[in-house]
């Protein structure tokens, strides 16, 4: 199954439209969704951020890649094999080798299970790797219980399937089941659980304002609504002059929240939308919330159709 190639071509353009007169607003573009933004233009911090998962139809196997800026390679190989470890813990991490000639780190972790603590008795094992272009860097982990790894099959598809894969200078805007800036060939038996996930990290060049935009799969929607409920931050509840469904919650004091998120569903995809202000700028009338709540209340997913038209005539104030 070769995945390099998408099969959904959607626009992947960061750009600024100057619909308003300076001193109000612009219009943004990230990807598919438009959202209109204090002027003064904004700037995407860093490369778009994916993540991919797939599972084996039969066994207890999953796999998950992530694709970032290239800063993230020796973020991630602290993860996969930390640098202070004593001597019991330092067991569960062994450093291996693969037929790779470009820039990575290889390592096999135990722990004692999916997701527990890990411990030298560990029954599950997962294979951590990470790789790097010059412009960008990946992690692949693959997750299975010994018992599975014991097979001789699965064991010799898991190491082809680790050396094989490779980062591509492509664009995402022809995606489809997996990152098309990832190369990668997987067995039959493994499919994808949903879309991948994208995020866009954007920074506005006069203000002290940052917008997050993530397009996941559709079905990610009811989970992503949870967020009130299952993280520790204390959201609170938010209303907005949008006639869809969505949820919007927000952090800090009512008059005065630093962060600020909502999430809708579109057309074939779950948007979440976060956004960041420093207080001062809050406190000194720099941008206000009623400003921030009207980004949000004005985000759309330009359907598939516009997108076609916007490729044959794009704009020429797109960047």
């Amino acid at each position: 199954m070769n995945m390099a190639r998408g099969v959904l071509g959607l626009a992947m353009s960061i750009g600024v439209m100057a619909s308003c007169p300076a001193g109000a607003e612009i219009l943004l573009r990230a990807d598919r969704v438009e959202l209109t933004v204090p002027n003064g233009g904004m700037t995407r911090s860093e490369p778009p951020r994916s993540v991919s998962r797939f599972k084996h139809r039969s066994l207890d196997l999953t796999i998950e890649i992530e694709v970032n800026g290239p800063k993230y390679y020796e973020y991630w190989k602290r993860a996969c094999a930390p640098e202070k470890l004593d001597w019991e813990a330092a067991a569960l991490y062994q450093i291996g080798t693969l037929a790779r000639t470009d820039q990575y780190f290889y390592s096999r972790i135990s722990r004692d299970s999916r997701y527990g603590i890990s411990t030298p008795k560990g029954s599950w094992l997962q294979h951590c790797l990470i790789f790097r272009s010059d412009e960008l860097a990946a992690k692949m982990t693959i997750d299975l219980p010994k018992s599975a790894q014991a097979n001789g099959t699965t064991a010799s598809e898991i190491e082809r399937l680790l050396a094989s894969v490779r980062l591509a200078a492509a664009s995402i805007e022809e995606r489809g089941e997996s990152d098309p800036r990832l190369v990668l060939e997987v067995p039959d038996d493994v499919v994808p659980t949903g879309l991948p996930t994208y995020a866009f990290q954007l920074k506005h060049d006069r203000l002290p304002l940052s917008i997050g935009v993530t397009l996941s799969d559709p079905k990610a929607f009811e989970t992503a609504k949870l967020l009130n409920q299952v993280s520790a931050r204390g959201w609170k509840v938010g209303n907005l002059a949008r006639t869809d469904e969505y949820f919007y919650y927000f952090v800090g004091p009512d008059r005065y929240p630093d962060d600020l998120a909502l999430g809708f569903r579109a057309e074939g995809i779950t948007v979440e939308i976060d956004v960041g202000v420093e207080r001062s700028s809050l406190d000194t009338g720099d941008i206000t919330v009623e400003q921030i709540e009207r980004i949000l209340s004005s985000a759309r997913v330009i359907p598939a159709s516009e997108l076609v038209k916007g490729r044959q005539n794009p704009s020429p104030w797109a960047r």
